[in-house]
């Protein structure tokens, strides 16, 4: 039986939009933490040269997301870690470097669903904006069509 195009395109719509609200009103940040010196966290999936998205948790987080990286006085990376921005984060949508004596802090925060990935660009973004143009597309067919089936 086919559906008439006003309900599949009701259907697109709400999908359309269901797929653009990020659960709990924040936004998706990568959580993940490595320090070359650390007992607990040798296992460097976290980095900007080993980032894998796949094998990273995700949060939910109500201001951003942010990674840091902090360097010695050798410029040895002392620790990595993506996590959700605080309140003492100041949200540029760039990355930051803040020196002192002792050392180097690489501050990248941004205010987008997925943006704290190894390359700071949102590559999971390209993959939610094709889930939306899929049924724009199937959306815009039955239009011509005169029908969804």
């Amino acid at each position: 039986m086919a559906v008439p195009w006003a309900w599949g395109a009701a259907l697109a719509l709400l999908l359309t939009l269901t797929l653009l609200v990020t659960p709990g009103g924040g936004v998706e940040c990568f959580v993940c933490s490595y320090s070359p010196r650390s007992n607990s966290s040798r296992m460097d999936g976290c980095t900007k040269d080993n980032f894998t998205e796949e094998r990273v948790e995700t949060r939910s987080c109500d201001l951003g997301c942010e990674s840091v990286a902090v360097y010695d006085l050798n410029d040895e990376l002392e620790s990595y870690h993506r996590n959700c921005a605080t309140n003492d984060t100041i949200m540029t949508n760039t990355c930051e470097t803040y020196t002192n004596i002792i050392l180097t802090r690489e501050v990248c925060s941004c205010d987008w669903s997925y943006c704290n990935t190894a390359s700071g660009a949102a590559p999971l973004c390209a993959a939610r904006a094709a889930a939306v143009l899929a049924p724009l597309l199937a959306l815009v067919g039955a239009l011509r069509g005169g029908a969804l089936v």
